[in-house]
């Protein structure tokens, strides 16, 4: 500041001598001090408050004679307060300081700033009992900081998911693949081998019968892999077009149960289908996916020779469509993860095969975008039950 108040002088220019009015230095810094955006406060060594500025009393929300007279503790957070009275105790070996300090504003809420610290001298450069503390107030880049540490975070989590849950596909379409590979491996080593006798071709084609069917499951389960991981990627692009219309919702589970009933057969499995004449608002397409995707888990999770129920009720002008098996049910502990990336924490189905736990997640998206919500209630060694809330749709009249 005296730099800037001061003539300039240069050795190749003879400056005119001016007549320059004296400044009052002490009027000038209470007025820069005063009308300054900085905020700022002078405290004894007793960090008793004596004096502050109006930026200071606005940063927070308090008058001047709330402040002056007053310890500079009582201002301060608690777990700022040792930070403080640290650096007191060794004004007098650094004059100059800057540390960080949680201010609590006249409403309590928290601020993070800077004390940038200062001793004040005297004129014959002795020690006055005072010092200059000037106040920046960084709560909302620190807050910015945390927010971005927290994405990071969140995003390091997302990919580790995503890593684990490519593992899992990749595994899925890896044993159906193996299985086809060495049923095609035992066709060779059949046609390779010397011609039946008599009487023995009916028992090599029955082994190539099993081979065709071994390599037909197999497919089956790696298009559906496939299919499922495509739906999966297209909604996360929001790339599914949804036509949203009224459908009665037993004739669409008709089609599934006819799809599914052979599976169901073979695992000894009875679905018992109690949803009649139960109009909602939906997507076709979307519809159908959704409840094969839950009949489907029901059976696959289901011990043989189980049942699964299927039934539907209204609920607050809503109809609550709801898959029930008797399997054993899921542990707690994975039941937050169910509708997340997280194959860590899928479980096996009855016949041992694991799944992504994709399903569900296509569930979810598809039944939110429908405007329905989806939930899971289960119990170790008591079943899971599958609550799918729809919209209700317009009854056609017959």
């Amino acid at each position: 500041m005296l730099a800037l108040l001061s003539k300039p002088t240069s050795p190749a220019v003879d400056w005119p001598a001016v007549d320059s009015p004296a400044v009052d230095w002490d009027r000038l810094s209470r007025r820069i001090l005063d009308q300054g955006a900085q905020a700022c406060w002078v405290v004894d060594n007793d960090l008793v408050i004596v004096g502050v500025n109006p930026a200071l009393c606005a940063l927070l929300g308090r008058r001047t004679g709330e402040l002056v007279g007053t310890r500079l503790l009582a201002h301060v957070a608690e777990d700022s307060r040792s930070v403080l009275e640290r650096q007191a105790a060794i004004r007098g070996l650094t004059p100059h300081r800057s540390y960080d300090v949680t201010l609590i504003r006249a409403d309590g809420t928290p601020l993070r700033t800077i004390f940038n610290d200062s001793r004040l001298d005297g004129e014959d450069g002795g020690a006055l009992p005072g010092f200059c503390i000037f106040v920046t107030d960084i709560t909302r880049h620190v807050e910015e900081e945390a927010q971005r540490a927290r994405r990071v975070d969140q995003l390091a989590d997302a990919v580790a998911r995503m890593n684990r849950f490519l593992g899992q596909i990749c595994q899925e379409l890896k044993d159906p693949l193996s299985a086809i590979l060495g049923a095609t491996q035992m066709i060779s080593s059949d046609v390779a081998s010397p011609g039946p006798t008599d009487g023995a071709s009916g028992q090599g084609t029955a082994h190539l019968g099993a081979y065709a069917a071994l390599c037909s499951d197999a497919g089956r389960q790696m298009m559906r892999t496939i299919e499922n991981l495509s739906l999966w990627s297209r909604l996360q692009l929001n790339q599914v077009p949804l036509d949203l219309r009224s459908y009665e919702l037993g004739g669409l589970l008709q089609d599934v149960l006819e799809e599914l009933a052979p599976r169901a057969r073979a695992r000894d499995i009875l679905i018992v289908n109690r949803i009649v004449a139960t109009p909602v608002l939906g997507d076709l397409s979307a519809l159908s996916t959704v409840l094969k995707h839950l009949v489907e888990n029901a059976v696959r999770f289901s011990p043989a020779g189980s049942m699964v129920m299927l039934s539907a009720a209204p609920v607050d002008g809503r109809v609550a469509v709801r898959v029930q098996d008797n399997g054993l049910g899921i542990p707690e502990d994975q039941q937050p993860h169910l509708f997340r990336i997280d194959p860590h924490h899928a479980a096996p189905g009855a016949d041992g095969e694991v799944g992504s736990g994709l399903g569900l997640l296509i569930c979810k998206a598809l039944v939110d975008r429908m405007g329905g919500g989806i939930r899971v209630f289960s119990k170790p060694g008591g079943g899971t039950a599958v609550t799918v809330t729809l919209n209700q749709g317009q009854r056609t009249g017959l």
